[in-house]
């Protein structure tokens, strides 16, 4: 049975169009320049997008929906009404963390008073815009006609204070009854050893500048005097204090500042990668060696990045920093395409024209490049389709550079390769394009000469036409030494044994996964912002998020068991692993009903037993006092103020260290919201980022198995044997699990850096693994182990040639100073390293003890046809290779006069008595 039906189609399309490019090569030259040209313009329209919550939050996040509940319900008044706890969305800000230079504890007056002087200095900074200066005071988001700083109001209560009066943590009660939450303020604190609540020493102080930004004009003013409280930290000095200082814009812009740093190691790759190539495909005789097309094939990897990031941005998709990692793959595997398509050249007879020959290497590589571009094409375009903005833009730009990359390999590069092979067939020095002279007329020469002037085309090729290829030194390695080592008794069970304990590993270090990215990593190692939350994670982890907990539904919170209902609710809250109890949550409803004990012999008529009194005394005695005042904020009346439509409560919770306690926070508050008798909404702005948590493990997982099944259909459809399918699926499962296994062993967690990395796996999987079966499962030995030996032979050197030009694309991002782009090598690295060894050593293995039989129904006889094309050359080649085992003369191609004492070009003569060859030496296609 015949599998090869649309692989033998493509291959024949493939060979009429190289043919057609050998004799017009100009217009496949010219036109992809001129459309790199044109497409690279539209880079002129750049513009980098570096939000965090529109990049690396899930777009459908359920924490987006209950913000859009919570604003409908309870809109933030950052003029008037603006209270910390009660924030909808960060809006603006700035903070600084302090620390002691000295002994450590902040709480001392010279530390103190240093504080002091730093806030005065913060708030009297100027910014100006359209010649007008603003301060603090200007653009401050206000309680009650006062600038609200956090921390400030517990410095000056410290400063003051005497010696009836302490500091408690996490509340401090002041001299006029009000309460001051330090545990926001203060950090790092040991307590005193008479007392749990009173503090002793502090370690870290933290200020926070809240500034307007519900409209958009003071949005922009708040804009700039955020950049001139950068640029005042950044020259700030003190000889007592440290300071780490942060605003609400420095994430993104130091996230946007690393694109400029990435950049410039492009430039490093790229070096790398040409000489790479250059030395690739220099060879000692200077006709043969070809290191400008070395040169060129990596050019052409860059016009694809230049075509891709032009028509995206034509387009409008937006630029990211993380696309900045894409030119660094692309590079790779464009010099892997490179690599293919001079194998296929170098496999055809010498003596042959242009045309054949460009025929016979397109019909064989272009068809291993249309299967590799296709599978990683697909990969990238199921990428795209992820909830993750960051990820689905990559993908966008990478997917579409790898059709450029392909496009440009089979028109530009190609018609390079004609060019130098009609330089070859003129026996043309490779640097100066003058004909030389063969090593037979320089004979007589010096040895310079001979080694820098001479060379012979028709090398292999002997007197009587006959083209024997010479196996290089690494192919003799795999078939000579590795394969037969690899195959003995004892090696392969130590191999399946390392195996076994690759898998256990691998799935243990699944187990131990850490999901999402936390947010300080987007910036680098280096940024100030990285040094501020690294102390905001030392110090200040003790006391986290204020969560919102909203009723939503038209309760009768006069009713006694709605109260007690409500009561429950909040317990369940509460009492919760990562809440810190019922003295620092903030009820409306609990405190008006202390109220009305306490004051309903002094009150007339305060009550709060019919609806009436109680919404009339809630409204007049209540929240008119002013240490209830902000209760306010957490009340929707009607209109008229004689229903409450909606409220809200206030849950601290504690201890919130990592992200696994990020997300299983968020995750129990939403079941308790479920289960409540009531419509219930739990939120935090803080819900937002955590959603992605929650949504990567889920969208990962979808994502993987959308792509192996299509991989599977893929291989099924073009890899010409259905065993090929069922390993190729195998593969990708194997080095999947170990990519995300051994991954979370590096210190990289699952997040939308290492997930695009893990989809790419699956396009790479394809490329390791399915031509090694397919060389295996095709080979006519009834030993399996010769079978091995076979595909190591052939697909041996392909692969660590493509192992090593991929991993030197990315190898310059080894050393980037952020997480970002050090995750994308990690993963990378990973990826090609255990696809490596997948194809060199478990595959071979596992296929001598699982492998299917020999194909014996696939034969064809072809000394009749006109040339060779796609497989049908494949099985020639493989019967040539065993037949040499045996036989100490290795196959040839013939021309119809072997008695001639030359080649005789193969265009001489009429199609139908053109002989095929085949190479012993031959290598099956392989990305």
């Amino acid at each position: 049975m015949a599998y090869d039906c649309v692989d033998k189609v493509i291959s024949r399309v493939f060979a009429a169009y190289g043919g057609f490019l050998a004799r017009h090569p100009i217009p496949f030259l010219v036109l992809p320049v001129m459309l790199a040209g044109g497409l690279g313009a539209g880079m002129y329209f750049m513009a980098s997008d570096s939000s965090v919550e529109g990049l690396y939050t899930p777009d459908n996040g359920r924490g987006k929906t209950e913000r859009a509940v919570v604003q409908q319900h309870f809109p933030l008044n950052d003029s008037d009404a603006f209270q910390t706890s009660r924030l909808v969305s960060f809006g603006r800000s700035a903070s600084v963390i302090v620390t002691s230079k000295g002994n450590g504890d902040v709480l001392s007056t010279s530390v103190l008073q240093e504080v002091l002087s730093l806030y005065n200095n913060i708030s009297a900074l100027e910014a100006q815009v359209s010649e007008t200066n603003y301060t603090f005071a200007d653009l401050c988001a206000e309680w009650q006609s006062q600038c609200v700083v956090g921390g400030y109001h517990l410095l000056n209560f410290t400063l003051e204070k005497n010696e009836n009066t302490t500091i408690g943590y996490p509340w401090t009660d002041l001299p006029d009854g009000a309460r001051l939450f330090s545990g926001a303020a203060l950090g790092g604190i040991t307590l005193k050893s008479e007392t749990e609540e009173e503090v002793s020493t502090a370690a870290a102080f933290k200020l926070s500048f809240y500034l307007r930004s519900d409209n958009s004009e003071d949005d922009k003013l708040s804009e700039g005097w955020e950049k001139v409280f950068l640029s005042y930290m950044d020259n700030f000095e003190s000889d007592i204090i440290e300071v780490s200082r942060t605003s609400s814009q420095s994430l993104e812009e130091e996230l946007s500042a690393l694109t400029a740093r990435i950049i410039p190691r492009f430039s490093i790759t790229f070096t790398v990668l040409i000489t790479f190539s250059i030395l690739s495909c220099m060879m000692l005789d200077v006709v043969r060696t070809k290191p400008w097309l070395g040169m060129l094939g990596v050019l052409s990897a860059g016009m694809a990045v230049v075509s891709s990031m032009g028509l995206c941005l034509y387009c409008g998709v937006r630029f990211t920093s993380v696309v900045a990692s894409m030119p660094f793959l692309i590079v790779g595997i464009g010099v892997d395409d490179m690599f293919i398509m001079l194998a296929a050249w170098r496999k055809t007879h010498p003596g042959g024209s242009v045309e054949e020959r460009m025929r016979e290497t397109y019909a064989e590589a272009a068809v291993s490049i249309t299967i590799t571009t296709i599978t990683d094409g697909l990969a990238f375009g199921i990428g795209a389709i992820t909830v993750f903005p960051a990820i689905r833009i990559f993908c966008i730009y990478t997917g579409v550079a790898v059709l450029f990359d392909y496009l440009f390999q089979i028109t530009f590069f190609g018609a390079c390769m004609v060019y130098v092979g009609r330089r070859e067939k003129g026996n043309r020095h490779a640097a100066t394009c003058m004909r030389a002279a063969t090593p037979l007329e320089a004979r007589d020469r010096s040895g310079c000469y001979r080694l820098f002037c001479t060379g012979n085309t028709m090398a292999g090729v002997n007197d009587k036409g006959e083209f024997s290829g010479s196996d290089h030194a690494i192919m003799t390695f795999f078939k000579d030494y590795f394969g037969p080592f690899i195959t003995k008794t004892w090696v392969k069970v130590v191999v399946m044994v390392v195996f076994a304990g690759y898998l256990g590993c691998a799935m243990w270090g699944c187990l131990q996964l850490r999901e999402g990215i936390r947010l300080s990593n987007l910036a680098a190692d280096d940024s100030y912002v990285v040094s501020y939350n690294n102390k905001d994670d030392q110090y200040f982890t003790s006391y986290g998020a204020k969560i919102s907990v909203s009723f939503t539904d038209e309760l009768e919170y006069w009713n006694t068991t709605v109260q007690d209902q409500i009561e429950n609710i909040l317990s369940q809250f509460e009492e919760t692993e990562f809440s810190s109890g019922k003295n620092e949550s903030e009820s409306w409803l609990r405190d008006y009903l202390d109220f009305v004990d306490q004051f309903s012999g002094v009150i007339p008529g305060l009550d709060a037993s019919s609806k009436a009194s109680f919404i009339t005394n809630l409204r007049d005695h209540f929240l008119s006092n002013a240490l209830f005042k902000r209760y306010e904020l957490d009340i929707e009346f009607n209109h008229n103020q004689t229903e409450i439509l909606a409220s809200r409560f206030l849950v601290q919770t504690k201890e919130i260290t990592s992200s696994v306690r990020e997300k299983e926070m968020v995750i129990k508050m939403r079941e308790l919201a479920y289960q409540s008798p009531f419509n219930t909404t739990v939120y935090h702005p803080s819900f937002i980022f955590y959603d992605q948590y929650i949504a990567i493990l889920p969208n990962t997982l979808q994502n993987l198995g959308i792509a192996t099944a299509t991989m599977f259909v893929v291989a099924l459809v073009l890899v010409p044997h259905p065993v090929c399918s069922i390993w190729v699926t195998l593969s990708i499962a194997s080095i999947c699990t170990g990519v995300v296994g051994y991954m979370t062993f590096w210190d990289v967690n699952l997040d939308a850096i290492s997930m695009i990395n893990i989809i790419m796996c699956i396009g790479f999987s394809v490329d390791f693994s399915a031509h090694i079966t397919y060389a295996f499962v095709s080979c006519k030995e009834d030993s399996s182990n010769a079978r091995a030996v076979f595909a190591l032979y052939t697909l041996g050197m392909p692969i660590l040639q493509g192992s090593l030009s991929t991993i030197l694309g990315v190898a310059a991002l080894s050393t980037a100073p952020s997480y970002i782009f050090r995750t994308f090598f990690k993963t990378m690295f990973l990826v090609i390293l255990l696809g490596a060894l997948h194809g060199l050593v478990v595959l071979p293995v596992l296929l001598t003890f699982l492998g299917p039989g020999v194909c014996r129904e696939h034969q064809v006889i072809r000394e009749s046809q006109s040339g060779p094309v796609g497989n049908d050359l494949i099985d020639d080649n493989m019967r040539a290779w065993l037949d040499s085992l045996n036989s100490p003369q290795k196959n040839i191609r013939k021309s119809e006069h072997p008695s001639s004492d030359r080649y005789m070009d193969n265009s001489d003569l009429p199609s139908s008595s053109q002989q095929t060859y085949t190479n012993p030496s031959f290598q099956p296609d392989y990305k």
